[in-house]
């Protein structure tokens, strides 16, 4: 009997899961030759950094606003940083500062499909030359800030419109 309820059990909790899992779309991100992006940070750590944090909010951002039968690829062909990195202090030390000349822009190809239907695709260029003075979203401490901002924007224009779940 004890078997039975803990097998019971088990498969109860594996459905909710599978569940669980089904409600987001699924969404796949993919940077394309990123050594030959324009600007994602100063060393690998940094680099790596950068993009898994990317990836991570292009994921969140179409959980919003995407059904869970809908399928998203999102090539990054590009990007390029809020902001240059110079040496500054006695130390020299690099830091990013930002200026009004030095925007964020990313270059992206994405492709949305459900089942074997492509319900829109393209490739889009993002910028943002206002970001200093526009009104961002995210708190003033929070990493890459200016970049999730530009990528919050293109998410609410390209796919909200009856299709998002939120």
């Amino acid at each position: 009997m004890n078997g039975t309820v803990l097998t019971t059990r088990s498969l109860l909790a594996a459905a909710l899961l599978g569940v669980a899992l089904s409600a987001q779309a699924l969404v796949e991100v993919r940077f394309i030759e990123p050594d030959k992006f324009a600007d994602i940070g100063e060393n690998k750590s940094e680099r790596d950094r950068t993009l898994s944090q990317l990836e991570a909010y292009m994921r969140g951002q179409a959980d919003k606003r995407l059904p869970a039968s809908q399928h998203l690829l999102i090539e990054v062909l590009d990007v390029n940083l809020a902001g240059e990195v110079e040496p500054r202090g006695r130390s020299m030390e690099r830091i990013r500062i930002v200026k009004d000349i030095s925007w964020p822009t990313m270059e992206l190809h994405f492709v949305l499909s459900e089942g074997d239907k492509v319900l829109r695709e393209g490739k889009v260029h993002l910028s943002d030359m206002n970001y200093l003075s526009g009104s961002v979203m995210h708190s003033s401490g929070e990493p890459l800030r200016y970049e999730k901002q530009l990528l919050e924007d293109w998410f609410k224009k390209e796919f909200s419109g009856g299709a998002g779940k939120r």
